[in-house]
């Protein structure tokens, strides 16, 4: 994948954190296409944890913690982001969520070890709703992900052109124009007047990246608005503590 176009900006995160910004995660600017993706998101995820067995779920970008609704009663959630709208305890659904960056939250290497020890490994980690898609660099986002002893799954646009007008609607209503649609074999990327940039990845590419960091694709679900895709991390692999320390 080609990254020059990719590399490090803070540019989303400013924006996030800005009114556009709210606007993205209110759902009155919640297109049709939206609300397809948020239900569709929910279908997989629902069905995905009826068939295994974990014990904690991370929902990275967890906004208003819209995914804590489809796990198990008896499994914990963990919500995680810049702005959360929710309140820090959610009791009555095991549930916390922590105002964290994403970023800085995976390079807590001691909170890390601490998870996977008291759940004893058995951990999701979710990025939602086209969450890397919208982080500033993304793939050096993705791999810091990718060295963390967790299972992996994320919620993607799709590159058609299907997915694409519904993405330019939904910045349209929030509030974002659009200058530039940019289209690679392996993402298309919409380039905003304010700076903001969002990607759809090719989904055969993100699999064959995430795969080489000792994960296999265990269930995926595509359509022309958005994909899903389950990656379980092959314990053979050893995790090297070191590899997220130093990064």
């Amino acid at each position: 994948m080609n990254s020059s176009a990719l590399q490090s900006r803070q540019a989303n995160q400013e924006i996030y954190l800005g009114d556009e910004g709210m606007r993205l995660m209110r759902p009155d600017y919640f297109t049709a296409r939206v609300r397809q993706f948020h239900d569709c998101e929910r279908a997989f995820y629902f069905d995905l944890l009826r068939s295994t067995s974990y014990r904690l779920i991370i929902e990275v970008g967890c906004s208003c913690c819209r995914l804590i609704g489809v796990k198990n009663h008896d499994s914990d959630y963990l919500g995680i982001d810049i702005n959360p709208s929710c309140a820090r305890r959610l009791r009555d659904m095991n549930g916390a969520v922590v105002r964290c960056e994403a970023n800085k939250f995976f390079k807590r290497a001691r909170l890390i070890n601490e998870i996977m020890r008291r759940y004893d490994g058995a951990v999701l980690c979710i990025l939602p709703f086209n969450f890397l898609g919208t982080m500033d660099a993304p793939m050096e986002f993705l791999a810091r992900v990718c060295q963390m002893p967790f299972d992996l799954a994320l919620s993607l646009f799709s590159t058609s052109e299907t997915a694409t007008a519904a993405r330019l609607e939904y910045y349209k209503l929030c509030g974002i124009n659009v200058q530039a649609v940019v289209r690679t074999d392996d993402y298309v990327r919409l380039d905003c007047l304010n700076g903001f940039q969002a990607l759809a990845f090719n989904p055969g590419v993100l699999t064959r990246r995430i795969s080489a960091y000792g994960f296999r694709l265990n269930d995926a679900k595509y359509s022309d608005v958005c994909n899903f895709l389950h990656f379980k991390r092959e314990r053979s692999k050893v995790f090297r503590r070191e590899a997220y320390e130093a990064s």
